[in-house]
């Protein structure tokens, strides 16, 4: 299950900038795919949230819309629900630095429980990533579909 989801985002972040002439694949099954908004995918992490199975996905600097605000936002972390590979759900947009490429979005994310961390609250999910060059900050994603930013912890960095 965890090859075949990890697949599902390798291959989807990819998938809608260029379909290849020919498809290579070893012990893997494309089983669905999301457009992730137009945004890259750089850095998809999987991580399992009670019985569901998460994807955070990191984007380079850009500019897309996203329909569940709709308005255009700073390419930054997507928050996909990738439980059921056949039929991901998008839950989340986390916008990043504006800037383009490296300059912006929000390249890398980490994400752990709290039970895993020596003062984290056991009941909690906790999401660090980059915001652009400039800082990096740690989100409380217990609640993926609400991401709520709990502190900068470094900032201002150039």
């Amino acid at each position: 299950m965890r090859y075949r989801i990890f697949a599902l985002l390798v291959l989807c972040g990819s998938a809608f900038a260029q379909t290849p002439a020919k498809v290579e694949k070893r012990d893997m099954e494309l089983m669905g795919s999301h457009d992730l908004q137009g945004r890259s995918a750089y850095q998809p992490l999987i991580h399992r949230q009670g019985d569901r199975w998460i994807a955070y996905v990191g984007h380079h600097g850009g500019l897309s819309r996203n329909p569940l605000s709709g308005g255009e936002e700073h390419n930054g972390t997507s928050i996909l629900d990738v439980t059921d590979p056949k039929s991901p759900r998008y839950l989340a947009h986390i916008p990043g630095e504006p800037g383009k490429e490296e300059a912006g979005g929000a390249q890398m994310v980490q994400v752990c429980d709290g039970s895993g961390l020596p003062r984290g609250d056991k009941s909690k999910v906790y999401l660090l990533r980059n915001y652009g060059d400039t800082a990096h900050e740690i989100w409380d994603v217990t609640n993926p579909v609400k991401p709520a930013l709990l502190t900068i912890v470094v900032g201002k960095l150039k």
